[in-house]
């Protein structure tokens, strides 16, 4: 009878005998915690005496031959593995504590590309109005036939110095237009119709044999007028040379420097030189290099007319590092009012067309009236006229 109490559970508390404990079969958590706690030392202890003696050795405790070692581990591969996979991972971390490894990395090391910071463009140092006439001190020199340009000791350059700011600087989608009138000085009258009538945003280029040019120059800088000089180089035909200081495509790098310097003490406060012919020195590699070199170095631009075929210049610029602009309309190579004023309605077309476009023309009385005209009407007609020097291929800026 007691028996049978103490195994089968009472129907409810009031049935049950006095004395007797209530067995249940889901265990207390104290037991469950108990195993739990034996379990996690046994593993741990075992994992240790593992390492100490290792797992052959076990095998050999157990009864095991080395034969039934072998199949034993064959037959339990995994365990096998993951043992000693730990005791070896032990093993690293040990001996490397408290070191620094070396890694050495597999394959080729490149160095990455890294794109070029964009640099801010050098400010541009101009004159003072009431300075405009004047040589800056600081960007000449005396040479054999009088001053002539150079770069100041900080680098400033004539370029800049002698330029005219433009009514818009920098890429707006203005349509722009650039008119160069040439061969002042030569005669009186036109050099003064020129200056007098003639906008400061025309640009005007003075020719070397002209009389007065001192006088000349800064009246049109007064004006504000941005300057080219005109220097004379070989042409195709050589009954065409225009004078003894031509510039010659197979003369010594002397000879040619020489003229150049000559030509280059005729004026002053001019931005650039501009050709005067040269069928056959701007189209041969000859001595041209070396001039665009030195005009280069003296801190001055070459502005290319636009006339002769098959030119090298631009792509001799680029070498020198010149800065260079060229001529693509010549306005008055056919002389009638109504060509010269068709070649202006070009002019502005192109502007529109493409945002840029450079004309060419001489002092002559019709194409200054016209020009003038043109440009006192260039808002009207949607177009900007601005100073040679702003469009100019420029390696510095």
């Amino acid at each position: 009878m007691m028996l049978d109490t103490l195994v089968t559970k009472p129907e409810n508390e009031l049935d049950r005998p006095l004395g007797v404990i209530r067995r249940d079969s889901t265990p207390s958590s104290r037991s469950i915690r108990m195993a739990l706690i034996t379990g996690v030392v046994l593993l741990v202890g075992g994992f240790a005496f593992v390492q100490l003696l290792g797992t052959e050795k076990i095998l050999s405790y157990l009864g095991f031959s080395a034969e039934q070692q072998t199949v034993k581990s064959n037959e339990a591969p995994l365990l096998r593995e993951t043992i000693e996979n730990d005791v070896t991972r032990i093993k690293e971390v040990d001996e490397s504590a408290g070191t620094l490894q070396e890694i050495v990395p597999s394959g080729d090391i490149t160095e990455p590309v890294l794109a070029p910071i964009p640099q801010p463009k050098p400010e541009i140092v101009r004159q003072e109005q009431s300075l405009v006439h004047l040589p800056d001190p600081e960007l000449i020199e005396r040479g054999a036939t009088g001053v002539i340009p150079k770069r100041s000791k900080d680098g400033l350059r004539p370029l800049d110095v002698y330029s005219r700011r433009p009514e818009t600087e920098g890429n707006f989608g203005v349509a722009r237009v650039v008119i160069v009138v040439a061969g002042l000085g030569i005669s009186q009258t036109s050099t003064q119709q020129a200056i007098t009538e003639l906008p400061g945003s025309v640009t005007l280029a003075f020719a070397p044999y002209g009389n007065s040019l001192g006088r000349w120059m800064q009246r049109a800088r007064k004006s504000g007028h941005e300057l080219l000089l005109q220097v004379p180089m070989e042409p195709l035909d050589e009954a065409n040379i225009p004078g003894a200081h031509t510039l010659k495509a197979n003369a010594t790098r002397s000879e040619n420097l020489t003229h150049l310097h000559w030509a280059m003490s005729r004026i002053t406060n001019y931005v650039g030189i501009m050709n005067h012919l040269g069928g056959r020195m701007l189209a041969q590699t000859g001595g041209l290099k070396d001039v665009f070199a030195e005009i280069a170095d003296r801190g001055l631009m070459f502005f290319e007319d636009g006339s002769v075929r098959n030119s090298i210049g631009e792509g001799m610029a680029v070498r020198t590092l010149l800065p260079y602009a060229k001529g693509n309309v010549l306005i008055d190579n056919v002389r009638s009012r109504a060509a010269i004023a068709e070649k202006l309605e070009k002019l502005a077309s192109e502007a529109k067309r493409t945002g840029l476009a450079v004309g060419v023309a001489n002092a002559f009385p019709d194409s200054i009236s016209l020009i003038a005209q043109f440009v006192r009407k260039a808002k009207e007609l949607g177009i900007e006229i601005t100073p040679v020097s702003a469009i100019a291929k420029d390696p510095q800026r």
